[in-house]
């Protein structure tokens, strides 16, 4: 009972304790915060990997794989596998509207099926018109119906669109621009119309009547209901031509804002789907050769944002029979009169629900290998059907094992590293336990004196040990996962810290350093070293962070362009959370047991006489 009653009077009569208690919950915080945040990367990392790939890949050559809808059609009929898609996958050049190539990794996919495996569909960005864009899609539906739109044109209409952009200086009259009208040509009519359309268009909607401007909205779709946004992604078409679906971050149109948004450079102006691109891919043929490059000219329709960095800023998918063309993986005559089937390189499967990738390859394998023997004579050159030897079945997880294992690795290392402040704790609790028993000398010898044993005395401080440890363990497992919780707002306030939290770190120094006069003026020397030590930090930051405020120029600790994500990872590892916290008690309790056994050795009588 009264090691109890004991280690409860140390605890509340002493401002030292709360030294130890601190020191355990900042390590254990410490601890759970950076272990959580490689934990959360790397599971954001296979998420977003099952995402994009599905559950299980069978990947052959650049050459593919003939009668892809018969191996598709055979997945899905095994109970394990929920869907299938097949791709085509190649590298190319693509050139940007803003007169700029980029290389980029080339899908081919059908929109309905990759979907199914891959929630393509919440991958698509833009499912409304960003702000500004409208005035460009209105001048450039003019100048697709423009013939057509000016012929509607009466002369009343006419006079006004030149009284619209005649410079407001001009003295000409209606009736003198009356005159003009006969004399303008059909091209400047469509030119006036579109500068209305951009610059103008209450007023071009004024002069206008109804079926005109349904006329311009119609030949833009997009410009009626921004929900087709979505649906022609996901159709991948654009004006009824096959269209590309970039990756978000392929375009320098697009700005990350400090939200987590995208926003687009010149209000609106460099949109990405405003534009054609011109993709070039060369065609490998099955002897190795390389033939003339191949240029197409299709339109965006979309962007998509996995986010994974290195994906968003290199991939873009195009239709199935568009990448076939490009490829020459298309269905084709041969010279005996047969027929060449299409191919594709890949076939990606999503298991069914309850069901793992692991369960969903061992299915795959042999369905693979009965198709091959079922096909193999179908096809004119045999020598160009894979067989299951030269196709890679893998999982996802596999497929991506080269980036996963590393990191895994690299937690576990973090880990170890981090743990080595377990023992910073356990000398800090060391050192304040050791002050303690000094401090208590004369008690020790008291209870020795009236009959506690050894024993009782190293259980007062194992368990003034394990108290400190308990509180401050689960001080730092809330701390850890408050801090985690909030990490990605703690980041974002970094990056643009509000001026009021520079000014109330100053006002809180200003405070600190009127104490510490007045208590001087007392005679106390104490107050001036404390209030020394905390106003110049508070004074620093508090200066940083008004400068960062009235600049703009924040720290930005977590760069999207060097860690694949936009975020930082913000779930705690529940598990890692909970050896952490135990971790804390251990080396509270093992930094108690020096000092523990120090106060158990003291000899009553001199214990008894100390001074």
């Amino acid at each position: 009972m009264y090691q109890s009653l004991l280690t409860n009077r140390y605890l509340t009569s002493r401002v030292i304790p709360l030294l130890a208690v601190a020191a355990v919950a900042l390590c254990v915080a410490l601890v759970i915060v950076v272990v959580s945040v490689m934990s959360g990367f790397l599971e954001q990392f296979r998420a977003a990997g099952r995402t994009l790939i599905g559950d299980v890949i069978v990947h052959a050559s650049l050459h593919g794989v003939p009668y892809y809808e018969d191996l598709i059609d055979r997945i899905e009929r095994n109970p394990l596998a929920d869907s299938a898609t097949p791709v085509v996958e190649t590298w190319g050049v693509l050139r940007m509207p803003y007169d700029e190539t980029t290389a980029v990794q080339i899908w081919g996919i059908e929109p309905a099926s990759f979907d199914r495996v891959t929630d393509f569909a919440d991958t698509l960005y833009w499912d409304e018109l960003p702000k500004g864009v409208d005035r460009y899609l209105r001048a450039e539906a003019i100048e697709r119906i423009g013939p057509a739109l000016v012929e509607t044109l009466t002369f009343q209409q006419q006079v006004a669109i030149l009284l619209d952009r005649a410079p407001a200086d001009s003295d000409r009259s209606r009736e003198e621009l009356a005159l003009q009208v006969p004399t303008v040509p059909e091209k400047d009519w469509i030119t006036l119309l579109q500068m209305l359309g951009r610059y103008d268009p209450e007023q071009l909607e004024e002069i206008l009547d109804e079926h005109q401007w349904a006329m311009i909205l119609e030949a833009d779709d997009w410009l009626i209901d921004g929900a087709n946004i979505k649906r022609d992604g996901l159709a991948m078409t654009r004006h009824g031509r096959p269209a590309i679906i970039a990756g978000m971050h392929l375009s320098k149109g697009n700005m990350r804002t400090t939200g987590g948004a995208y926003e687009v450079q010149g209000n609106g102006r460099w949109w990405l789907p405003r534009f054609d691109g011109t993709l070039t891919t060369i065609r490998v043929d099955r002897e190795g050769g390389v033939s003339d490059p191949e240029n197409i000219i299709l339109p965006f329709a979309n962007e998509f944002l996995s986010n994974v960095r290195l994906v968003d800023k290199q991939r873009v998918f195009i239709p199935l029979e568009t990448a076939q063309e490009q490829t020459g993986l298309f269905e084709a005559p041969t010279i005996d009169g047969g027929i060449d089937p299409a191919r594709a390189t890949q076939v990606l499967i999503r298991a069914a629900e309850g069901f793992t990738p692991e369960e969903l390859l061992a299915e795959i394998v042999p369905i693979y290998e009965a198709f091959y023997e079922a096909r193999v004579n179908d096809i004119d050159d045999p020598e160009t059907f894979p067989p299951p030897a030269f196709v890679t079945i893998q999982t996802w997880e596999e497929m991506q094992a080269d980036f996963i294992g590393p990191v895994e690795k690299e937690r576990m290392l973090m880990w170890i590293l981090f743990s080595i402040v377990y023992i910073v704790c356990a000398a800090l609790v060391l050192a304040i336990m050791w002050s303690i028993v000094q401090e208590k000398t004369r008690d020790i010898g008291i209870l020795r004196s009236i009959g506690a044993t050894r024993r009782g005395i190293i259980g007062i401080y194992l368990l003034y040990g394990l108290v400190i440890g308990i509180i401050g363990g689960v001080l730092g497992f809330f701390l850890g996962w408050l801090i985690t919780y909030y990490i990605d707002d703690i980041h974002d306030m970094l990056g643009a810290p509000p001026m009021w939290l520079g000014i109330a770190l100053l006002a809180a120094a200003v405070a600190v350093i009127v104490w510490a006069i007045i208590r001087v003026r007392s005679g106390d020397l104490l107050p001036t070293v404390l209030g020394t030590f905390i106003s110049i930090p508070l004074v620093l930051l508090g200066l940083v962070i008004v400068w960062a405020a009235a600049t703009g120029q924040g720290f930005v600790m977590w760069d999207a362009n060097t860690y694949y994500f936009p975020d930082v990872p913000n779930s705690v590892d529940l598990v890692v959370a909970f050896i952490t916290l135990v971790g804390g008690i251990v080396f509270s309790v093992l930094g108690a047991f020096i000092p523990a056994a120090k106060a158990a050795d003291m000899d009553p009588i001199k214990a008894l006489r100390y001074e």
